[in-house]
């Protein structure tokens, strides 16, 4: 019993240590009282305040200290006091939006308290602490839980613990080992110099439509002048992500056009920024729950209006698509991978369980309203040939054996740092299901869920990632040469991999150096790390 309290006395120290680099709270008050079973052991936030400010130990955290090397003892202060660039107003936004609740009540699992009482405390903590100092540190979250004495949950606890211990270890680890796994890479395209601007001049066009929902669409094309009804030009469509718009991609869109593709681009009816913010504010509809679902056939319909207003001058027979995020789960459905029910209902269980913390965005975001699901199971589009998925949400609401059905090739670009769409689950695992020949894996060192976004400088850097100029450069340069390649019988660029690179191929720069690889197992995944066998 001894080593075990030693254990789970270590657990608690690494709980507190892994909370602050995700800006998420830890529970306290004046104490802390972890229970289990009929054991208790309870920690003062007082003196872990003292310990933050000056590195004193006082006597009733010196049991626990003994766990720990100096070493270990100084990275818990340097991150119980590291601070989070998350204001109150951030932390408030954050917490009224479908995600923050859901993602509050998967956090509340963590107390010994009643939800009803739980989650407004801790609402109140993370907000309370961030007006500390205009940025939020996980001591004064601590400090501003409204109760005295704190029982926690010591089933979720260790839950989050293990989730969060697996996810910074990971994120240390998956571009080295990835890459040293399939042998050295060979040296890949320049995607800056793929990014250059081209010569083909084009006009833009904005535009409206009807789409089958009953909502306005609104819309942009980019049309090349050279295009014409003996030499019509490809197209390539842009799907935006959640709570974006046309906008954050079409930096893509423009490039594309200066060497002769025609491109289009809209704001989808239920998920774009202005129909959110319409909702939020009240002058909208609220979106109907998994309305998001249908996105692909907004994109259908985008095709045929394509097809109305300039059939002579774009080829709609074979066509690209783009989209990143929530736009990303949607060309992977127009690439012909299949809804799976069954398995988006079990993928979901988890978030009732009350002893497993479920943190991951991505599903708690496609979990909203498992039930509440329409039954058409694909939203294939034949006329889609390629498809680039950048940062997509995936699973559960596909399955290993419903991503086998994609039927056109598909390059899946993944972070290592996406914490909104995190790399294993969303991305990785569901490429070791595709079978398509042609398809791609580009693995970002150092990238995150909003790196290729263009309008987001305002935000935090520590959720931007680094150098975000460059990853647009390279999301030009991949969209280019993948285009080029399935799109074009005379491509103007080279192939981002040759199917024979079993290897892969390194490209890209420093901070956000790119792995790219047509090849990728489950197999060897787990080669990364033993833990990933439990992932579905």
């Amino acid at each position: 019993m001894e080593l075990l309290m030693r254990r789970y006395g270590l657990t608690m120290l690494s709980l507190l240590a892994g909370l602050v680099p995700l800006g998420l709270p830890a529970v306290a008050a004046e104490r802390v009282r972890f229970q289990f079973g009929e054991l208790s052991r309870d920690v003062s936030v007082p003196s872990l305040v003292t310990f933050t400010e000056t590195g004193r130990v006082n006597p009733d955290l010196q049991s626990y200290f003994n766990l720990l090397k100096p070493q270990q003892q100084q990275s818990l202060r340097n991150l119980l006091n590291q601070s989070v660039p998350v204001t109150d107003v951030m932390a408030s936004n954050f917490l009224s939006t479908p995600l923050g609740k859901r993602s509050l009540q998967q956090l509340v699992k963590v107390l010994a308290q009643p939800p009803e009482i739980a989650e407004p405390a801790l609402s109140s903590a993370l907000i309370l602490g961030a007006a500390q100092s205009g940025e939020l540190r996980l001591i004064d979250v601590l400090q501003a839980y409204p109760t005295r004495t704190l029982p926690v949950n010591v089933g979720a606890v260790l839950s989050l613990a293990q989730s969060l211990t697996q996810q910074f270890n990971l994120q240390n680890k998956l571009f080295p080992r990835i890459a040293s796994i399939q042998g050295e890479p060979a040296q890949g395209p320049d995607l800056v110099t793929l990014a250059d601007k081209g010569a083909v001049a084009f006009t833009q066009t904005p535009f409206q439509f009807q789409g089958r929902f009953g909502d306005t669409i609104s819309a942009i094309a980019y049309i090349p002048n050279s295009a014409t009804s003996a030499s019509p030009a490809r197209l390539v469509l842009i799907a935006p992500g959640l709570n974006t718009d046309m906008n954050a991609l079409l930096y893509v869109g423009q490039q594309l056009a200066s060497h002769g593709y025609a491109v289009a681009s809209l704001n989808f009816p239920f998920t774009s920024a202005n129909t959110i913010k319409a909702a939020i504010q009240g002058t909208g509809a609220i979106p109907p729950a998994n309305a998001w679902y249908g996105q692909p056939l907004s994109v259908s319909d985008l095709i045929d209006q394509m097809q109305q207003r300039w059939g002579t001058k774009v080829n709609t027979a074979a066509v690209g698509v783009l989209g990143q995020s929530l736009g990303g789960y949607t060309v992977t459905a127009l690439a012909g991978a299949e809804l799976d029910w069954p398995y988006l209902l079990k993928g979901c269980d988890e978030l009732n369980d009350p002893d497993k913390v479920v943190l991951n965005p991505a599903v708690v975001w496609q979990c909203v309203a498992p039930g509440q699901v329409v039954q058409r199971k694909s939203f294939r589009d034949p006329r889609v040939k390629a498809a680039v998925a950048v940062n997509p949400v995936t699973n559960p609401i596909f399955s290993p054996t419903s991503l086998k059905a994609i039927a056109a090739p598909i390059l899946f670009v993944s972070g290592t740092g996406d914490i909104f769409a995190p790399p294993v689950s969303q991305q990785l695992i569901p490429f070791t299901s595709i079978q398509q020949p042609g398809s791609l894996l580009a693995l970002q060192h150092n990238g995150t869920h909003l790196s290729f976004l263009d309008g987001t400088s305002a935000l935090p850097a520590v959720v931007i990632g680094p150098d975000q100029p460059l990853a647009r450069e390279e999301l030009k340069g991949m969209a280019r040469a993948f285009f080029d390649e399935h799109l074009s019988n005379t491509p103007s660029a080279p192939p981002l991999a040759a199917p024979t690179a079993r290897s892969g191929v390194f490209s890209g720069s420093d901070p956000l150096r790119l792995l790219i690889t047509p090849r990728f197992s489950r197999e060897q995944l787990n080669q990364v790390d033993p833990g990933l066998k439990q992932f579905p």
